[in-house]
């Protein structure tokens, strides 16, 4: 199996946005419970919940149902796709590096003993069959990030993918060269995987602007994979290396924008005792 066989293949990423904004729509009243766990199915055959910091006193043996519980409990849900160089506003703590390392946080408010909030995140990690999510509390309560502008990520968007014609025609340059019907082939099964699998929901920016972060971060997937070299001197190699990092970025920014201006559709701020 060679490096693009490997990416493109396996379950779909982002299972912490899913799980956030299908959560969100059964609080808001718009999906069954069943829909959150069908959902889950789709990252791995088994789930399981690991309680780093022994925050749950007790919870079903079924992972998903734990998670159910948990969600139920939130005041916020909010999506965080950190990585380095860009922790997404995260502060430094142990959860905020497990967060980096696995480039996937959902941050929960819970109302702690003393009536103030404790904000706890859950990450999740795709080892083989199973989608393990481990459960870890911040030591001060994480504030939200302020909504960002849909319209102005929609046409940074399409500026990054006008941006990648020139990566596309360099892949392969560093090895060897997929032909046109595979690079396509691997685009499109890299752009499925990268999408986010969304309830339903009234924002079709929101969805615009997923499916293009799915576009622009399959593309930069896949260069990397091919190691391109852009250009012959090492200057030229440091600066395609920049731009797929800002195109990561930028997909990375994109898709957690949507996702919570879908999961504030459902879930307005400031909803509790569910």
């Amino acid at each position: 199996m060679t490096s693009t066989d490997f990416i493109v293949s396996g379950p779909p990423a982002w299972p912490g946005c899913a799980l956030g904004s299908w959560a969100a729509a059964w609080l808001g009243g718009r999906c069954a419970p069943d829909d959150v766990t069908d959902t889950l199915t789709e990252f791995g055959d088994r789930h399981e919940l690991v309680d780093a910091d022994e925050l749950l006193d007790g919870h079903p043996a079924d992972a998903r149902l734990a998670l159910l519980a948990l969600l139920r409990r939130s005041r916020r849900i909010e999506v965080r796709l950190p990585t380095a160089g860009d922790p997404q506003g995260l502060p430094p703590d142990p959860v905020t590096t497990d967060a980096l390392a696995a480039g996937e946080v959902l941050l929960l408010d819970h109302q702690s003993e003393d009536g103030g909030v404790t904000t706890v995140g859950l990450i999740p990690a795709l080892v083989d069959d199973t989608c393990r999510w481990t459960l870890r509390r911040y030591t001060h309560p994480v504030p939200a990030r302020q909504p960002e502008s849909l319209a102005q990520t929609e046409f940074d968007l399409r500026e990054a993918i006008r941006d990648t014609a020139a990566i596309i025609g360099e892949l392969g340059s560093g090895g060897t060269r997929l032909s046109g019907h595979d690079l396509r082939t691997a685009l499109t099964r890299l752009t499925v995987r990268h999408q986010v699998i969304l309830p339903p929901h009234d924002d079709h920016r929101a969805t615009r602007v997923i499916d293009s972060a799915a576009q622009v971060e399959a593309i930069v997937t896949l260069a990397g994979a091919q190691a391109p070299t852009f250009g012959t001197t090492a200057r030229h190699l440091d600066a395609g290396d920049g731009e797929l990092r800002r195109l990561a970025g930028l997909a990375r920014s994109a898709r957690a924008i949507a996702v919570n201006q879908v999961i504030r559709e459902h879930l307005p701020a400031g909803a509790v005792d569910r």
